[in-house]
């Protein structure tokens, strides 16, 4: 099994549901993580439903305050926009279903990952587009 920045097959980033599920069975992963966990940003693939059929998650995970920080880097004023969790779902391309998920936690780690996961494949009324809840922190 390929650690997190090692090289990797070509099946590792199929958009492809059977072939990327056939990759996770043959190396034993319940999903696939693209670098290290412990920190405010993780990068990850799982399989999950959408719209009444199962997609390839092509997923970034951050934490909130991560989130606050990018958008302060990236704002023309001095003022941050209160932050509030979100699932942003984009668009289906080569390597599976866009998604952002930010939630207010202190790091990523794999409990939070696997959480995470749950929530995803257990969320009803999933829809493309940003979807923010919880309270502006």
């Amino acid at each position: 099994m390929a650690k997190p920045g090692q090289q990797r097959p070509a099946d590792a980033f199929s958009g492809d549901v059977s072939v990327f599920s056939r990759f996770l069975r043959e190396t034993g992963q319940p999903f696939l993580l693209l670098n290290e966990p412990g920190g405010h940003a993780v990068q990850l693939r799982f399989t999950g439903p959408f719209n009444g059929r199962e997609v390839v998650w092509d997923c970034r995970f951050v934490t909130c305050a991560y989130q606050a920080e990018r958008c302060s880097e990236h704002a023309a004023s001095d003022s941050t926009p209160a932050q509030r969790c979100f699932i942003d779902i984009g668009q289906l391309g080569d390597r599976g279903m866009s998604l952002v998920v930010c939630l207010d936690l202190p790091r990523i780690d794999i409990p939070s990952i696997r959480k995470m996961i749950i929530m995803i494949r257990h969320y009803k009324r999933l829809r493309r587009g940003r979807h923010e809840f919880g309270d502006s922190l």
